[in-house]
Order: structure tokens, then sequence, then C-alpha cells
């Protein structure tokens, strides 16, 4: 099982550390004692981050056990990867739709001014429309989602270059995940953006302690 744990002792000690510092975020900034269905949105904000920890988790256990042991087909046969999707899709949605709401009831606790949050967001739509048409037209979905460690056929291909991709390697992480602090700029909540720059930062934990390893593994050594 060691190739299922490598680089694992720290995604889950950025999860617990920055977790710490979002907990902190929700009791201190102002806001997260706001209700929101029966609950203080800093509350909502904890369960956001687990959320989290379970999605990325999820990540985990499909892609390595199917990559490194087959245990996923064996287990599951062709069905396999659309059990992983479904649970994929369900939780990371949960996962980042809930910073809408917790922007929305924590608005305006952060001092932004509206010329520059219309900016913002004026500025980084059409990259990341480039990056969703570049993602879905040319990446692939089912790629995006990890069809590289369920199929063999993907093992020493060439990584994508088209599209967005061939200025930004990573253009799911780096240009793409921009949209969720999205919310956080149009309702001017400080803790909706602070908990978008937490999710961001997970997710890049996600890319160096689990993606990359595994691209590693999947397109060789120089790939990533």
């Amino acid at each position: 099982m060691k190739q299922f744990f490598t680089n694992q002792g720290y995604h889950l000690g950025a999860f617990l550390a920055v977790g710490a510092l979002l907990y902190l975020a929700g009791a201190t900034l102002p806001g997260g004692e706001r209700p929101l269905w029966g609950l203080a949105v800093r509350d909502w904000v904890l369960v956001s981050w687990g959320l989290a920890g379970l999605h990325q988790g999820w990540v985990l256990f499909f892609w390595r056990m199917e990559l490194h042991f087959g245990k996923i087909s064996a287990w599951l046969g062709r069905g396999g990867f659309l059990v992983y999707r479904i649970g994929f899709v369900l939780v990371a949605g949960a996962r980042l739709l809930l910073l809408i709401p917790i922007s929305h009831a924590t608005a305006r606790t952060a001092a932004i001014p509206d010329t520059l949050a219309v900016g913002l967001i004026v500025a980084t739509t059409p990259p990341i429309l480039w990056g969703l048409h570049s993602v879905l037209f040319r990446f692939g979905l089912n790629r995006a989602f990890g069809a590289d460690h369920f199929d063999p056929a993907f093992r020493g291909a060439l990584l994508e270059t088209r599209g967005i991709f061939r200025y930004v390697p990573n253009a799911m992480y780096t240009v793409v995940l921009l949209a969720i602090y999205h919310p956080g700029l149009l309702w001017h909540s400080g803790l909706g953006l602070v908990a978008a720059a937490a999710h961001h930062a997970l997710v890049w934990c996600h890319y160096f302690c689990t993606e990359r390893p595994d691209m590693r593994e999947i397109y060789g050594p120089r790939t990533a």
C-alpha cells in the first residue's frame, strides 16, 4: 500500500492546517455568526471543508486503487468509473456551491470597492470560459475526471496542448477555479473570499500530493 499513501501525509497535514485557519476566519471575520439554514454561517464553512476532505479522499481512493491495484474494475467492473464520477459530481458540487450561500449570507462584510470587484469578475470571466471550453472540447470531460487512471490506453500518451492548455498547462486549477472567488466578490464577502482561497489551496495540494505523482506514473517522469 506504499504507492497508495505516497505524499498523503502532506495532504492530510495541509487539510488540517488550512482547515484550522479557516475555522479561525469563521470565528473572527464579520458575518460568521449570521444564521443560514438553521446554522451559523461559520458552521456551514466547516461543512464545506468537511466536504472538501471527503471529495479529495474520494478521488484519492478511486484513482490509486485502480491505478496501482486495479481494484475498482475488479470490484465494480466497467461501472466503476461511473460510480466514481457520480460521487465526484455530488460531493465536489456540494463543496463548491456552498460558497454561494456563504457569500450571500455574509454580504458587505469586506471593504472591496465596487469597481474592483466588478473589474475582477469581468477580467477573469473570459479566461474561465475559455478554460471550460478547452476542458470540454479539447481535453475531454472524462479525462478531466481522471479517466487516465482507469484506461491503460493513456499510458505514455502526450499531455493536452490545445486550447488554453497551450499557454497554461494546468488551466483547470489555475484559471477555471478562479470562478469560486466570484460569489465573494459579487457580494463583497470576506468569509466567502477566504473560504474560496482555502478550497483553492487544498485543490493545489491535491495536485502536488496526488495528481502529479500519478501523472508521472501514467505519462512518464518528464510530464509532470
